[in-house]
């Protein structure tokens, strides 16, 4: 602190300084000149002498400066005003130089939001660093869909995803495993349960209905997690046992939603589907869970599922069964370490436990050798579903936005290059002046991270506009949608870094570069010397934003043949015209028998809406991997088969074709239980013989089993993935099958026009049939779809419009690397012309160069395409990654672009006069 008002007193005497040095300057050269007269000189010679013997009394000036303090700063503030004047007597050149950088650093700046909402931010609780969440790993999983394969896990609920590294790997546990690690306490101080319950909970609040999302969460949950509540208190070990009151924690936002204020949400009863709840907490407005893709509404105690789960008909699947049976896997865990231990000293210690534990639950040397092992991952960002989906999307389009950064980057070395050379002159001056070559480096060094801090602060407001351009492409119409960036400060001080880092790594060469002017020639104003060098250090930087402009142009069109190849898919029925919507009558209070008579009655009133062509359901969401896998016995053989409960006329409405057979009409909405199967199901299990008349028998451990009689064949449809083929499926009666139950259905409307148009009058005829019935998911068939693909989708759209860019950049730094060449080359231009060459020669001469840097950057950039490929590999369907067409394309639009750009400059150098420009040599 005394230093620095040090300095500052210094600061405020500066005057005193300067005149005191001036004054001990003029006392030396007197005391010299005194000497030399003394000597024999007269007065005018002595004081020449002295003059000449002290040197240049500016560089002295200078020297004693540099000793004293906060000269930097001084010199700084003179190079950044000198640096301002420059830039605002070249206003074309700052706008095109901060224009491009915006473009780059904003991009960039928008993507990095992203990753740092994704990859970095932790969850908003205490101490999230000593978080673990359990993971386990198998070589396969087995169960359904597999039954080749031994496995201790005979049911789950919730996600399984495929681990190049570990195989099956999943984070569901079964109830038992999770008793088991709770009392770890060598490891954990709290270890805390929870599973999705989706978003189609009915919450009922001042007797208005809406879907919502819940969790539902042990005891520990927000104690292990150290989440104070908002308003109120939160889940209590007390509140998740059986038989304990129905309560619930609600989010911040739920409460502001539907209760205006988080106290007022306190004590509130709702009704959660049909099951009435008292809200004792809301919790803080920036917690979001676990899960950054969830985002639960509702928290609810986790034994609060005895109340909402319907019975089964098999009593040994009931939700009470499921807290016993030690084969199915449901919930996902996280434990909090305890101080000291480490995440070595916690899978060391786990590891074995749980190995010990799930060897007790197998029954044969088949499940012994493919057991689950226990993983222990870092929890500080939660789960990492959402990591898990857009990470790799995200890291592609961080490296597509680093390539136009550093083509603009190249952009802006080579206009500093030209400008550069265009003041020889005047640093040439400054040199011969006795300005030192660090000096000028460092003012020139001074100018081109002004320019890029310009371009990082305009390049915050392109970033602003991009994150919710970006955000409203990924969310895609969808309102839970999670993924939200912001310009925290994180991203800001990287922009900082960016731009500074920028401004002097692609401002240093041209700097250097301008310095070893030789000073003679360039002060006679002579238009030779080493312009011709930084000619080729320019055609150089334009090569290289050729080579990566390749890059970015052949992605751009490996993913638009992607989304068209996926576009042109034949999906097996018509997805125009096709409304879309979910009724659940179950949770308003509607039981079976007439729970059916419901639906059926509201199939018939939509089927009287004028303009309405056919009307169907189904049990679930085919598109959204709604068909489930069940056991048949055919012919005595016992086989897994997808299927799908519809209601009459589903193929006529979906307007699959029926190949052989009958569809499904109303009398068997009540009688004999009937099938339709697809013609991949007939050929694999029936051959050349027809399967109409045949019967399959449906039927699990503990329910009745049903036979079915298989009155139809199908055309084969897709769904749930578009990328993976058609399977085999058995289409039956959605009413006529005891397991699953009849629950919510999804009502399928063919129009006659826009489908969008009928949601009034849909959600009017169901009102009146029963005000309690939510109508929900309201979409059209083209938009779920359109969903299943939106990635590519979005891909495609901002490739295209980051190669565009890219492009367009590109060309700009074409067109000034041509446009300066000839500008320099004009009296040798001239020369030729008067020695009688031809105007399209000196055309083609130009033309000829363009097409050289073209031809070179093509040379570097479709081997690095070509390596860079693989990479992108896993984004693209039905097309190689060494696409012929999409290279060919790609090249083809490249040189067209710098034909184009060079076209410009080189017809003006075909038009220059001879006699004007010979009169400047």
């Amino acid at each position: 602190m005394i230093s620095f008002f040090r300095k500052l007193s210094w600061l405020v005497g500066r005057g005193h300084k300067e005149e005191d040095l001036r004054e001990e300057l003029q006392f030396h050269l007197d005391e010299e000149a005194e000497a030399l007269q003394a000597g024999g000189l007269n007065d005018e010679e002595a004081e020449r002498a002295a003059r000449r013997d002290l040197g240049n009394i500016t560089r002295v000036k200078e020297d004693t400066r540099a000793v004293w303090a906060w000269t930097f700063c001084e010199q700084l503030a003179q190079d950044l005003r000198y640096a301002l004047r420059t830039m605002g007597k070249n206003r074309a050149f700052t706008a095109l130089a901060v224009l491009s950088l915006a473009l780059g650093i904003g991009a960039n700046t928008a993507i990095y939001s992203f990753m740092d909402s994704l990859l970095l931010r932790s969850l908003p609780v205490a101490d999230p660093d000593s978080l673990v969440v359990l993971n386990w790993h198998a070589r396969d999983w087995g169960g359904l869909g597999k039954p080749h394969v031994a496995s201790v896990v005979t049911g789950m609920m919730g996600s399984i995803r495929s681990d190049p590294a570990l195989g099956a790997t999943s984070g569901i546990f079964p109830y038992p495993a999770f008793e088991l690690l709770r009392k770890s306490d060598v490891v954990f101080s709290s270890v805390l349960g929870y599973y999705p319950a989706g978003d189609q909970l009915i919450v009922k609040t001042h007797g208005q209905a809406d879907l919502a999302s819940g969790e539902f969460v042990s005891g520990d949950y927000f104690r292990g997690l150290g989440v104070p509540p908002a308003a109120g208190r939160l889940v209590l070990a007390d509140d998740d046992r059986a038989g304990a009151s129905a309560v619930a924690v609600v989010s911040y936002a739920f409460s502001r939603k539907r209760f205006s204020e988080p106290s007022e949400a306190v004590g509130a009863s709702i009704f959660v589907n049909n099951i009435p709840f008292t809200v004792v907490g809301v919790a803080p407005p920036e917690f979001f869970g676990v899960d950054p893709a969830a985002a639960p509404d509702v928290y609810l105690p986790m034994h609060t599922n005895l109340l909402l789960d319907p019975p089964p008909p098999d009593p040994a699947e009931s939700t009470a069964e499921r807290y016993l049976n030690p084969h199915v896997y449901w919930i996902e865990i996280m434990g909090r370490l305890r101080p000291g231990v480490s995440m070595v000293q916690a899978q060391a210690t786990l590891g074995p436990m749980f190995h010990q534990w799930v060897l007790g639950t197998a029954s044969n040397a088949a499940e012994r050798a493919n057991l689950p092992a226990l993983v222990a991952r870092h929890g500080r960002g939660g789960v990492d579903s959402l990591r898990h989906a857009y990470s790799k999307p995200l890291y592609l389009l961080l490296t597509l936005v680093t390539l136009i950064l550093l083509i603009a980057c190249s952009n802006l070395a080579n206009l500093l290059l030209a400008r550069a050379t265009a003041r020889r002159r005047e640093i040439a001056v400054r040199l011969s002046m006795g300005a030192s070559r660090w000096r000028v480096v460092r003012q020139l060094l001074t100018e081109s991270v002004l320019l890029a801090s310009l371009g990082g602060a305009i390049g915050v407001l392109v970033a602003f506009w991009g994150i919710r351009m970006l955000t409203t492409l990924l969310a895609d119409g969808r309102d839970n949608f999670t993924l939200h960036a912001e310009l925290n400060w994180h991203v800001l001080a990287a922009v900082a870094g960016l731009s500074v880092l920028t401004g002097i790594l692609f401002g240093l060469v041209p700097a250097i570069q301008a310095t070893r002017a030789d000073v003679i020639p360039a002060l006679k104003g002579s238009q030779t010397g080493k312009h011709r060098t930084h000619l080729s250090l320019g055609h150089a930087l334009v090569v290289a934003q050729i080579a990566a402009s390749l890059l970015m142009l052949f992605a751009t069109g490996l993913f638009l043949r992607t989304l068209s190849n996926l576009q042109s898919i034949q999906l097996g029925f018509n997805r125009e015209d096709l409304l879309l919507f979910r009724v659940d009558a179950l949770h308003a209070g509607h039981t079976e028998p007439d729970l059916s008579r419901f639906y059926t009655n509201l199939g018939g009133q939509f089927q009287s809406i004028p303009g309405v062509r056919a009307v169907s359901l189904s049990g679930n969401e085919a598109m959204n991997g709604g068909m489930m896998i069940f056991p048949f016995l055919l012919r005595g053989k016992k086989i897994l088969i997808a299927t799908l409960g519809v209601g009459s006329s589903f193929f006529e409405t979906m307007q699959i074709p029926i190949l052989a057979g009958r569809d499904i009409n109303d009398h068997d909405l009540s009688g004999p239980a009937v099938a339709v199967v697809n013609e991949l199901f007939a050929k694999a299990h029936f051959g050349r013989e027809s399967p109409l008349g045949q019967h399959l028998t449906i039927g699990r451990p503990g329910i009745p089993e049903r036979d079915l009689e298989i009155v139809g064949i199908c055309a084969n449809a897709r769904y749930g993935e578009l990328t993976e083929p058609p399977q085999p499926i058995v289409y039956f009666v959605y009413n006529r099958v005891v397991f699953p139950p009849v629950g919510p259905v999804v009502f399928e409307l063919r129009t006659a026009g826009n489908p969008l148009a009928y949601v009034k009058t849909v959600r009017k005829i169901v009102r009146q049939a029963d005000a309690g019935v939510l109508v929900s998911g309201v979409k059209t068939q083209a938009i779920e779809i359109d969903h299943l693909i939106n990635q590519q989708i979005t891909f495609a759209r901002l490739c295209t419009a980051f190669a565009l860019l890219a492009l367009i950049i590109t060309c700009v730094g074409l067109y000034g690397s041509v446009s300066y060449g000839v500008t320099r080359r004009t009296n040798e231009i001239g020369i030729r012309m008067a020695l009688g060459a031809q105007r399209p020669i000196v055309l083609w001469m130009i033309l000829r160069e363009v097409l050289t840097m073209a031809a070179l950057g093509l040379a570097i950039g479709v081997p690095a395409a070509f390596a860079a490929s693989k990479f992108v590999a896993s984004f693209l369907y039905g097309v190689r990654p060494h696409d012929p067409l999409a290279l060919t394309l790609t090249m083809l639009m490249l040189v067209g672009a710098a034909l184009l750009a060079g076209y410009v400059p080189a017809r003006r150098a075909s038009q220059i006069d001879p006699m004007i420009a010979l009169r400047h040599e």
